[in-house]
């Protein structure tokens, strides 16, 4: 005779650790947050290469200096306020089902805000100084505030259109999810 032993009951599945989700007004605070302090990121790189490019095309050199000067200094507004979009971006990221680096455009985003502080801090407002002394910018100085201009556009066009295309975390993630 066959005894039957009685099967063992599966342990109870622990339920998923809370996880941070901003909702409602809150959501929308870190949005807006994040939306104006991106537009201003923006707009100061977009006046950083316009006085880099009216500095090098005036004929009057006291113009120019002052361009060149008003270049030096804007590191002091651009880092700040880009490390500003960065953190509420990141609430962001971390409080919306697109997650901190489970989609690529979330990553170019990161490394796009990642270059432009790192260019900010190191390179224009040095350059910048040094063409102010010299009395004329060189291209250092005109192609990464152009630079900057073009890529904080990129990171908008990323932001509204959210082209797909998931990292291998957010694969792992889907999958878990879908498994669950």
């Amino acid at each position: 005779m066959l005894t039957v032993t009685p099967a063992r009951a599966a342990p109870p599945v622990p339920p998923a650790p809370a996880r941070f989700r901003l909702r409602g007004k809150a959501h929308k605070t870190a949005l807006w947050a994040h939306i104006l302090t991106s537009a201003a990121w923006f707009g100061v790189a977009v006046m950083v290469a316009f006085c880099g490019l009216a500095a090098a095309f005036t004929d009057d050199p006291t113009l120019s200096h002052a361009l060149y000067r008003t270049m030096e200094t804007a590191p002091w507004l651009s880092i700040p306020v880009g490390l500003t979009a960065v953190a509420t971006g990141v609430v962001l990221s971390l409080g919306t089902p697109f997650g901190l680096v489970r989609h690529w455009w979330v990553v170019a985003k990161i490394v796009i805000a990642a270059l432009v502080v790192a260019t900010d801090a190191f390179l224009v407002g040095r350059v910048a100084h040094h063409a102010a002394l010299v009395g004329h910018g060189s291209s250092p100085l005109r192609d990464s505030t152009i630079a900057h201009v073009v890529v904080l556009g990129v990171a908008t066009w990323l932001s509204v259109f959210k082209p797909r295309g998931r990292t291998p975390r957010g694969r792992r993630v889907l999958d878990a999810r879908r498994s669950a």
